[in-house]
């Protein structure tokens, strides 16, 4: 029988381990000069980004954070990851929150990864949203019910340690080239333009197109027009690069060791050129639009042929699939017959996906 010292000592131990296991809220209240701030992660098939754009009288203030493992990993068992290390993604996912209050490690050329934002001072936060690429859409089909459980208990915590409602999905293949042309249609004065977006999953094209049968009603600063976007599933580099991997040709410095080699002994083999006819004779009838490049396709340089394929330069980037890079990205550029007619550009797709939630441009009638 326990007495009444005893009952005292194992409430107050109840009571400890109880609050020990138990995570209170982490929201402080802001400051006075707070201003509303979206929070938006990438979650790619590479790394999930984190992005805080905060609202100005000026424009969209981006502010870049933490890169942490891709959310697809452990579904998709890539990296060394499996089911058991979903929890371990999931917690480094909401760690970014955190260490985006202070300035980022040095990157390998010695420069400040992401400077210190105190969001929970500076930030009424209206909208937090985790958005999955093409990645996801494959681990989705590959596990779809370990997938909606990932879903389900980053929501779960995320909204608790933000106190509000959080969306948690991967985009459709729509959505995922329409919000990278909507985030530059925020920097330029009109649409006339299109974007093509390389990712290590997949590619996207998207332009207006009035005439195309798939074009879809978007709301764009207050006016409503047809905006195509195709995603080829499975041509984003990373993706083609497992189907040509064993393709000596294609591989780096495949100058050195194949005499006589030409670029057309790695381009012959690929196959996008009939994947991409439709989207083809689309983009030739879009007269008159400049064209801008995004994501991987930013990166190109008019040496890489030459350094990764015939000298065979290790630049410490993914060195064993540069060579093919260098002319699948060439490929990609002159099948669409974009290479002369377009330029790079920086903008993230995540500023195109907080605009369309701020004006709900999908929701039109």
């Amino acid at each position: 029988m326990v007495n009444r010292f005893g009952l005292c000592l194992l409430l107050v131990f109840t009571l400890v381990f109880t609050a020990a296991c138990t995570t209170p809220s982490e929201i402080v209240q802001p400051g006075v000069d707070a201003t509303n701030c979206h929070i938006i992660y990438d979650a790619g098939s590479s790394a999930t980004r984190l992005f805080i754009y905060q609202e100005t009288t000026s424009g969209w203030l981006k502010h870049k954070g933490p890169h942490t493992d891709p959310l697809s990993d452990p579904i998709r068992r890539n990296r060394g990851k499996s089911l058991s290390d979903v929890n371990a993604v999931i917690a480094d996912t909401l760690i970014a929150l955190d260490d985006i209050r202070r300035d980022g490690p040095p990157d390998r050329n010695g420069e400040t990864q992401w400077y210190a934002f105190d969001w929970r001072r500076h930030c009424n936060v209206k909208s937090a949203a985790v958005y999955a690429t093409a990645g996801m859409r494959l681990a989705e089909k590959q596990d779809a019910r370990n997938s909606g459980l990932l879903w389900e208990r980053l929501n779960k915590r995320l909204g608790k340690k933000l106190g509000m409602d959080v969306t948690t999905r991967t985009l459709s293949e729509y959505e995922e080239g329409l919000y990278a042309w909507l985030a530059l249609r925020e920097l330029k004065p009109d649409g006339d333009f299109g974007i093509a977006e390389m990712g290590g999953v997949s590619l996207q094209v998207t332009f207006p197109c009035p005439s195309c049968d798939n074009a879809r009603q978007v709301r764009v600063k207050d006016v409503i027009m047809p905006v195509f976007s195709h995603s080829f599933i499975g041509w984003g580099q990373d993706e083609a690069w497992k189907k040509y991997r064993n393709i000596n040709a294609c591989s780096r410095g495949a100058a050195l060791k194949i005499p006589g080699w030409r670029v057309d002994d790695c381009e012959g083999v690929l196959e996008f050129e009939d994947t991409a006819a439709d989207v083809k004779s689309m983009v030739e009838n879009a007269e008159g639009f400049q064209w801008y490049l995004s994501s991987a396709f930013r990166y190109m340089q008019n040496t890489d042929i030459e350094n990764f394929c015939r000298r065979g330069i290790n630049d410490g980037f993914q060195p064993e699939s540069s060579c093919f890079r260098a002319v699948y990205l060439s490929s990609v550029l002159n099948t669409l017959e974009l290479m002369d007619k377009s330029e790079p550009t920086d903008v993230s797709w995540t500023l195109g996906a907080v605009a369309c939630t701020a004006t709900r441009c999908l929701e039109v009638q």
